[in-house]
């Protein structure tokens, strides 16, 4: 199975607003994905849905560094993964509903 990778519009407005450095942490962590999208230095897992959260069921949680998730969800009518939010883990803890 070759699934296919997009980055939706907020995906990309987020991405493009976080520092460069952070920037550059994304690109490899998302070539570790498409290489082995379970590499354990990814930290992935599977997002529940809760009723304070923003996030899309069925979403996946990958970690760019320590400080900054990434989250997608799989389309299984294209065979792709949309990915759609990206930022800092306390932002990550607001949009999906943690705290």
């Amino acid at each position: 199975m070759n699934q296919h990778n997009v980055r939706n519009e907020q995906f990309n407005t987020l991405y493009f607003a976080l520092p460069s450095h952070v920037r550059l942490q994304a690109v490899a962590a998302f070539q570790r994905f498409l290489i082995n999208p379970h590499h354990r230095s990814l930290r992935r897992h599977q997002l529940k849905k809760n009723h304070r959260g923003k996030h899309i069921d069925g979403s996946v949680s990958i970690s760019i560094g320590m400080q900054y998730p990434a989250l997608f969800v799989f389309d299984e009518q294209t065979d792709t993964n949309i990915w759609y939010w990206i930022g800092t883990h306390a932002d990550y803890n607001h949009f999906t509903g943690v705290n």
